[in-house]
């Protein structure tokens, strides 16, 4: 999906205890507490799927992509998560946390 072109919200839900200790986050992708994913959903759009990902590509991952299915979304999670990601050379930024 994403080499595609196509539009895509990618979505950084490694938690907040792990992300505060980290330096970069993927290019593209912003970063959203997990916890709080009923507070933050209402800023995704529906018409665009949507792809989460975590640091390895497991449960918390899964957990926020199952909500937001279960809220109305095409949400689907990243297999490998952020260290998968950096793996296959995608391009990372110093990240900027809300």
């Amino acid at each position: 999906m994403l080499d595609s072109g196509m539009p895509v919200q990618l979505i950084d839900a490694r938690p907040q205890h792990y992300v505060s200790r980290t330096q970069d986050i993927v290019e593209g992708a912003t970063w959203r507490d997990p916890e709080r994913v009923q507070e933050w959903m209402g800023e995704l759009s529906k018409s665009e799927p949507v792809v989460v990902f975590c640091v390895y590509g497991f449960h918390v991952g899964c957990r926020t992509a199952i909500t937001l299915r279960d809220a109305g979304f095409d949400a689907k999670y990243m297999k490998g998560g952020h260290f998968g990601l950096k793996a296959i050379g995608a391009p990372v930024r110093a990240k900027a946390i809300p």
